[in-house]
């Protein structure tokens, strides 16, 4: 069903909770934003439906707080699920996130600063037929309150790629999104204790629909070069609240990668953490890929002969002096897939910041295969 943007607007709790996590540039804009409807393609997803529950197992306010992450069960559909690759740039190797070692990780006992940045994106070509904006969003959480007295805290970033009169969506380098402004407003994520969740989604929205027009007026309001958004670290409730207000904006979609929050460890401490259980992703700085579970056959077959370049899947013989990131992007050896690339950084902090253990999310994570140990790198156990 429809909701009138008009009066979900018009909840007073609502614009509360926005006002929670958006500048007050951003707030008036959107206040003043026309409440006419937008005409929206009726796409099979139900927005709300996912995000309404998505931070449930580290929100302390959810009634489920502390239990299992969702299972695969709660996307719009399992065969999207996202996995995770990481890419050896010393070995040109493609590996299951899964499958890097607690010796690759920073041998730190304490807190660590992680940037989690968006690369590049390329969707396949039945994927950008219908040439809707792309969405794409990155969520990370920490599992262990700060200094013992806040609700852990939350972190987006969530872009908006129009494709052009071809159909065809631009490189992340062509909307500026390698500038100092966007690369230091998605740093210094903070993991307590050296873990935490992350998740990466990829949506279509008509150009036309809702939140095409406020993820607009926030960039406007906020004077971005990029069609990109980052929050700032609010507690993880605000940013539940956040995510369920927008939903309503967005509706129906139709996802192209679609994932729950997974546990990721960046210390070899956070391995040892009896109340950090696998399954996990290991965070060490480099590139991830993020692919469809329906793709990784594809992938799979291909993986030996690829590497990263410039944020894509290139073949290993590329000629990378005489390759743009054009050229990179449409390289025709790399299958017809949809995926995503992350660029990460890890870095110690010295000292503690009095984060507790008396009461962290529980970190059993029932996702799968993204969040499955593997135990060959190139093939992890897949459900039906």
């Amino acid at each position: 069903m429809t909701v009138s943007r008009r009066s979900f607007l018009g909840r007073a709790a609502v614009m509360g909770m926005l006002a929670s996590v958006l500048t007050p540039e951003q707030m008036h804009a959107l206040e003043q934003a026309d409440a006419s409807e937008a005409s929206v393609q009726e796409l099979p997803h139900d927005s709300p439906q996912f995000w309404g529950g998505f931070y449930d197992s580290v929100n302390p306010k959810s009634a489920t707080y502390g239990q299992a992450t969702r299972a695969a069960d709660s996307l719009a559909d399992p065969k999207l699920e996202t996995q995770y690759l990481h890419y050896l740039s010393d070995k040109k190797k493609l590996r299951y996130a899964t499958s890097i070692g607690k010796d690759e990780l920073l041998n730190h006992d304490g807190d660590v600063s992680v940037s989690i940045s968006m690369n590049q994106f390329r969707a396949s070509s039945a994927d950008q037929k219908n040439k809707n904006a792309s969405q794409l969003r990155i969520d990370t959480t920490q599992n262990y309150p700060f200094m013992n007295i806040l609700a852990p805290l939350a972190w987006t970033a969530m872009a908006s790629l129009q494709p052009n009169n071809a159909g065809k969506l631009p490189t992340l380098d062509q909307l500026h999104f390698k500038s100092d402004q966007v690369m230091n407003s998605s740093s210094h994520i903070l993991l307590t204790q050296g873990s935490g969740k992350v998740a990466v989604n990829v949506s279509q929205a008509p150009r036309n629909s809702g939140f095409i027009k406020v993820l607009g007026v926030m960039i406007s309001a906020a004077k971005l070069a990029a069609p990109l958004v980052t929050l700032p670290a609010v507690s993880v409730p605000a940013m539940s609240a956040f995510s369920e207000a927008f939903s309503y904006w967005e509706d129906r979609t139709q996802f192209l990668l679609n994932g729950n929050l997974v546990n990721v460890c960046a210390t070899q401490q956070s391995m040892d953490d009896p109340n950090v259980r696998p399954p996990y992703i290991g965070l060490i700085p480099g590139d991830y890929v993020v692919v469809a579970k329906k793709d990784t056959d594809a992938l799979e077959a291909a993986m030996p002969k690829l590497m990263v370049y410039q944020g894509y899947l290139v073949s290993q013989d590329t000629d990378l002096s005489q390759t743009t990131v054009d050229k990179a992007k449409d390289d025709p050896r790399v299958p017809d897939i949809t995926y995503a690339t992350v660029r990460v950084g890890v870095t110690a902090i010295n000292g503690s910041s009095g984060s507790s253990q008396a009461k962290p999310a529980d970190t059993t994570d029932t996702t799968t295969p993204a969040a499955t140990p593997a135990k060959k790198p190139t093939k992890p156990a897949k459900t039906s």
